[in-house]
């Protein structure tokens, strides 16, 4: 698990995706708090909590989620661990979850890991999935 919201910033390429039905795909990329995509860097709340921007884009490239010029503040909010949002995405409740598993490699080599869940629309629509840093199409 993160203890730091910084852990999370980058550009994560989602590799597998589990679920019926799910929203994310795998090939799309997360753009979290890198400021380069309408992505914000990570900033404190209103609330006081730590938070960060993002942007979802497809394996095409095309923007499915961001939270730059949208009806609705989309940031991620850092809390015990983890990165929450709740919102709507075409008319339907958004949930995405998000968790980073850090560590070592053989050799020292460190690796992050990011996993989540996002729930579109019906509760039972639940995606369950895992994203690196490689590019698309990496190793």
């Amino acid at each position: 698990m993160a203890n730091n919201i910084a852990h999370f910033v980058g550009v994560w390429t989602v590799r597998y995706v589990a679920g019926a039905e799910p929203w994310l795909q795998a090939g799309w990329q997360l753009f979290l708090g890198t400021g380069t995509a309408g992505d914000p860097a990570p900033y404190l709340g209103g609330d006081g909590n730590p938070c960060l921007g993002v942007t979802v884009k497809d394996d095409k490239g095309d923007v499915q989620l961001t939270g730059g010029g949208g009806a609705q503040p989309i940031a991620l909010m850092f809390l015990d661990g983890e990165l929450r949002w709740n919102g709507f995405h075409e008319g339907k409740p958004l949930r995405l979850y998000l968790s980073l598993a850090t560590g070592e490699a053989p050799g020292g080599v460190p690796f992050a890991f990011l996993y989540g869940s996002t729930v579109w629309g019906d509760p039972d629509q639940a995606g369950v999935w895992g994203a690196d840093t490689r590019p698309p199409g990496g190793g």
